[in-house]
């Protein structure tokens, strides 16, 4: 089994951005269906077979080493953790399948949570409740008739949940409608209903969604005024949760607790931005219902321009395009005859000669219904002349891009082959202190290898590039390779490394 330890030199951000690397590999689907195992059950343990079985059950099947596999790289990312309780085996092998048990991190379900809302409802367009603003100026009128200083301390901090929890959802709202609406301004490919929805729906939703927030900010603008210099009181009162404690007990450094929304005083400056001017800028609200209004500006444009391209009697382009769909589901012995009806014309036949740009197989005298389709320039399906615009564009001159991207690959086989040759040359792999590349290149080759050693198989042997990984089990001897990063444990094996098609012992490097 191998284990990899991480550095203490690890950082939030290092920890936080290894909890989304199973969503963006090639295997992401295998993994998003093993999350959705641990993520409905509540924290509920599960061995690999049981993985296995629930994945089968829902039309997801993996072997059960792929599934072993995958559970322990969902570990090393933080989204698993390995139970520590084994109850009351039975035997041995009850104790080894109790101990290989996984259940889901607090994380890694919150960062399961934020993935599959994401992915079920990235084209969702979410509604703005302006009613959340409301609740908040209720909140606030409810917070300036009480004495902060007098007040319960548990109750003061309910008002202050009552002020903030509205306003987050309200800002994440109205951020996502806003800059969704920033999209749809710049679309030119909009369908008939697609134009009706924004010509008839969206533009009236949000003039009266814009007037509904310009009513209700100024109030909330006047009582977060009147309410600031009572900020360092409630701040001190309301500061009552968890993550206060932990600071007053001095395990800040140790345990990170988020701290509730209100506890503290930027949290105050932040809400005072959004509804309330500073310095001469305006706020958020403002900000925000400005850019809006140039949107749906320009959206408007858009739409009437496109009213007069597609659907007005300047063009033809709709009843076009209803002919084309007739053509294309008519019978061939009604082509001539549909043709006829729609353009006046004679008998089908072809007059001219053979296209300017040569290459053309069809000759003058075939019918156009057995002919190939021909290509329509753009210019003249939607303009009806072929006349150019604008100024041609140059032809970009990428000799450059690709040099460089020519010696970024030589760099990175030199560097691979640096790696490989240090890992070569150890005299010995346990113990040794290896770079940080070089470890992750042994992690490759051990962990592929591992693959075909299955449970029975004393040894296993595996090909990777210019290098020959051999492995055994050794029970009670162990192999430890250290980095800069952290240390790969190699429990109960042992390793050795040799040049590709060279079976001697002579440069076989053992651990």
């Amino acid at each position: 089994m191998s284990t990899y330890e991480p550095s203490p030199a690890d950082t939030p951000a290092d920890t936080g951005r290894s909890l989304f690397r199973y969503v963006v590999g090639d295997e992401w689907a295998d993994y998003r269906a093993i999350m959705a195992v641990f993520a409905d059950t509540f924290f509920t343990e599960f061995s690999p077979d049981d993985v296995a079985r629930r994945l089968a059950d829902a039309g997801h099947p993996l072997g059960e080493d792929v599934v072993a596999d995958r559970l322990e790289s969902l570990r090393r990312w933080g989204n698993l953790a390995v139970s520590s309780s084994v109850g009351n085996p039975t035997s041995l092998t009850d104790y080894y399948r109790r101990r290989n048990r996984y259940l889901i991190t607090r994380a890694g379900q919150e960062v399961h949570q934020v993935v599959e809302g994401i992915l079920t409802r990235v084209d969702e367009v979410a509604d703005v409740s302006t009613g959340r603003l409301r609740t908040l100026l209720d909140a606030l009128v409810r917070l300036a008739a009480v004495d902060p200083a007098t007040i319960d301390e548990t109750e003061l901090s309910d008002l202050v949940g009552a002020v903030f929890d509205p306003h987050q959802a309200f800002t994440s709202e109205i951020t996502q409608f806003f800059a969704a609406i920033n999209q749809w301004q710049s679309r030119y490919d909009l369908s008939p209903d697609e134009l009706r929805f924004f010509a008839e729906v969206l533009v009236g939703y949000v003039g009266e969604r814009l007037d509904d927030i310009e009513r209700t900010a100024r109030p909330i603008s006047r009582r977060l005024i009147e309410l600031e210099p009572s900020f360092p009181t409630i701040v001190e009162r309301a500061e009552q949760g968890l993550a206060s404690r932990v600071d007053r007990a001095g395990f800040a450094d140790e345990v990170r607790v988020g701290h509730r929304a209100g506890s503290r005083l930027d949290d105050w400056d932040h809400l005072c931005s959004w509804f309330v001017r500073s310095g001469g800028r305006p706020s958020r609200i403002e900000t925000l219902t400005r850019d809006a209004v140039a949107a749906v500006r320009t959206l408007t444009l858009n739409l009437t321009r496109l009213s007069r391209a597609g659907a007005a009697a300047a063009s033809r382009r709709a009843d076009l395009l209803r002919l084309a769909q007739l053509f294309g589901d008519a019978e061939p012995d009604q082509l001539p005859r549909l043709a006829a009806a729609a353009f006046g014309i004679g008998p089908t036949n072809h007059y001219g000669v053979l296209a300017a740009d040569a290459g053309d197989p069809v000759a003058t005298t075939t019918p156009w219904a057995d002919a190939p389709p021909a290509e329509v320039p753009m210019s003249i399906r939607r303009r009806g002349d072929t006349t150019n615009r604008g100024r041609p564009s140059p032809v970009p001159d990428r000799s450059q891009e690709t040099a460089l991207l020519r010696q970024r690959r030589a760099e990175e086989r030199a560097a691979r082959t640096r790696i490989d040759h240090e890992l070569l040359d150890l005299d010995e792999l346990d113990g040794s202190t290896v770079s940080v590349a070089a470890l992750t290149r042994l992690q490759e080759i051990v962990g592929r290898t591992l693959t075909g050693l299955g449970t029975a198989a004393t040894g296993a042997r595996r090909d990777d590039g210019p290098l020959t990984c051999h492995i055994e089990r050794t029970p009670g001897r162990n192999t430890r390779v250290s980095c800069p990063d952290g240390t790969l444990a190699l429990l109960d094996l042992t390793v050795a490394l040799a040049p590709r098609f060279d079976t001697g012992t002579d440069h076989a490097r053992a651990g």
